[in-house]
């Protein structure tokens, strides 16, 4: 495999700083963080200095966006609708992984999401799927429309369990449903 290293005056771990920092990195994993001046240069197949004063960091993972960009999900649960989240989010939050979120709506909307799952998986970021509600306490329904509260039925359990053959999907359902 390719050994890769990315070096940066500055580098968050996730709990400390590095500065003058080299990250190593083999097949998309990282193989550790040592000093630039330590960095074994003819071991390595592929350098990237980073420009003085950037701050190399972990990106962000959001499990619950429900839009971004000008676009909301419930509104067009399609792929083009979730390119546009998850470039936004990227662009203007660091956020590298996330769950795009159906509220609660009609059967449709959810019907409409899984029916573009599979292919929306293939998106950069996009980890799975939240799906907040319908399933929920009307006592405790928060922004919830109330008209679109109900209890699950066989086929609405069907298509949850399909949502779990993509990536790592989220539901919130209320345990007295």
């Amino acid at each position: 495999m390719t050994i890769s290293a990315i070096i940066a005056t500055r580098v968050f771990t996730g709990s400390d700083w590095r500065d003058d920092a080299a990250v190593l990195l083999e097949g998309g994993r990282i193989l550790g963080i040592g000093k630039a001046a330590d960095l074994a240069r003819d071991e390595v197949d592929h350098i990237v200095t980073l420009p003085v004063g950037v701050v190399l960091a972990p990106g962000f993972i959001d499990v619950q966006v429900n839009g971004g960009g000008g676009a909301l999900l419930n509104d067009d649960p399609s792929l083009a609708c979730i390119h546009t989240i998850a470039a936004a989010h990227r662009r203007h939050g660091g956020t590298t992984g996330l769950l795009p979120t159906l509220i609660t709506d009609v059967p449709s909307k959810m019907q409409a999401l899984e029916a573009i799952a599979a292919d929306a998986m293939a998106i950069p970021a996009v980890l799975g799927f939240h799906l907040e509600g319908p399933f929920l306490n009307p006592a405790r329904k928060g922004v919830h429309r109330e008209e679109f509260i109900r209890r699950p039925t066989t086929v609405d359990l069907d298509l949850l369990c399909r949502f779990a053959g993509h990536g790592r999907s989220i539901v919130t359902v209320a345990p007295e449903m």
